[in-house]
């Protein structure tokens, strides 16, 4: 480890239990319901910029932190290039597994430590703006003339 990550507090835990990530180097494309709203969809969607989701992973995680608390496992239907990305990544704490039984193939789970879970629709990286911030209002709620 240099002495700037370090520095920076890489890959250790902070004093609150957060992710042992920096501030995201890019502000994740992510919308959420709002917080303590109940329901039966998704608690948010995310348009990442890339097909490559695990590249975007820890700035992803680091938005969900207060959300979800510390991350303890992702799981998605991943893609080739997003494993073979994450078997060169650092190693980082945090599980990243194949769906669950049952899980929608664009459905990505965030598990923290104390049990909770987000449901994050993934919108497709190459979906155009419009159609993509569409999506994700109607995924969180929210009408797309508000």
């Amino acid at each position: 480890m240099t002495h700037d990550e370090n520095r920076l507090g890489r890959f250790r835990p902070t004093a609150d239990g957060g992710q042992p990530f920096d501030a995201p180097t890019r502000t994740p494309r992510l919308l959420l319901r709002a917080r303590g709203e109940v329901s039966e969809g998704v608690d948010g969607a995310w348009w990442p910029r890339t097909t490559n989701l695990t590249t975007e992973l820890h700035d992803l995680i680091s938005s969900l932190t207060e959300r979800v608390g510390t991350t303890e496992r992702v799981a998605f239907d991943w893609n080739s290039l997003s494993i073979s990305q994450r078997g060169i990544d650092r190693r980082d704490g945090i599980q990243v597994s194949g769906p669950d039984p049952d899980q929608p193939p664009d459905i990505m789970y965030v598990f923290g430590t104390d049990r909770r879970r987000l449901d994050i629709l993934i919108v497709g990286p190459n979906t155009d703006a419009d159609n993509a911030f569409e999506a994700m209002q109607k995924a969180v709620g929210l009408a797309a003339d508000q």
